[in-house]
């Protein structure tokens, strides 16, 4: 069944249900070999607007129904991954949405897109923490009870970390567990006011280059502006999936 016939067809009052299924679908398969483990960290704090926050989550609502994105899914070694999103802000604001969850096929991601657009993007003050972010995520991926051949983080952030530890130790934590840390760099400014000063997009892409990326294949994508994050996330998720990415230094 294509994924238009299933947006189509499926009841309303079928949702909550089918929701139910997938969780114990994923209940399943725990301990199993998978090809990635995934930890969508969508940045929500007070620098980024409720439109930015909205079409950050609904992009990649939208990526998962992508029948390439399905595709890479089924093409690995295993034919599956797990993929948890949460969402984080601050050096206390680290909040899941849905949890890790089995994707095996198009059903599948069909599920996981419908839990995530349930969500209502929530504000998490306390400045930018990405230190804090990357040590939930690494977390996660610690307990998520898979046995994947990659664990990645895809953190998405509009700033530098401006509270909490370092990103550095962090991050070679996170190296030296085998993790392999993405990013979605924002530099599309939204209209709220902003706790901490802007950098121009060339800088905060390069600070995400030097500081925050690493491991395995790590790579950065860049949104520019509003109009780039249903390409960005789709094109970050493809490679992410797929395997493919470019080496960062890993100090």
């Amino acid at each position: 069944m294509s994924s238009g016939m299933i947006g189509r067809w499926l009841p309303q009052g079928a949702i909550a249900g089918l929701l139910f299924a997938i969780c114990m679908s994923s209940v399943a398969f725990a301990g199993e070999r998978i090809d990635l483990a995934l930890v969508i960290a969508a940045d929500v704090s007070t620098s980024m607007d409720p439109r930015e926050k909205a079409m950050q989550q609904d992009g990649f609502v939208a990526a998962f129904r992508q029948p390439e994105i399905i595709d890479a899914i089924g093409s690995g070694k295993y034919g599956r991954i797990a993929v948890t999103y949460v969402e984080w802000g601050g050096d206390r604001g680290q909040r899941m949405v849905v949890p890790w969850t089995l994707l095996k096929d198009e059903a599948d991601c069909w599920m996981f897109s419908l839990r995530l657009a349930e969500n209502s993007p929530t504000k998490l003050r306390r400045g930018t923490s990405i230190s804090e972010a990357l040590s939930y995520s690494a977390s996660l991926l610690r307990q998520s009870g898979y046995a994947p051949d990659r664990l990645v983080v895809n953190i998405s952030s509009d700033g530098v970390n401006s509270i909490g530890r370092e990103v550095a130790p962090v991050r070679r934590e996170l190296i030296a567990d085998g993790m392999t840390i993405n990013a979605l760099v924002i530099s599309a400014q939204g209209d709220e006011d902003n706790e901490e000063p802007n950098l121009s997009p060339e800088a905060l892409f390069s600070y995400f280059h030097r500081e925050v990326i690493g491991g395995p294949g790590a790579f950065a994508m860049p949104v520019r502006s509003a109009a780039d994050y249903p390409s960005a996330i789709y094109r970050k998720l493809l490679r992410e999936i797929g395997g493919f990415g470019e080496i960062a230094g890993n100090r």
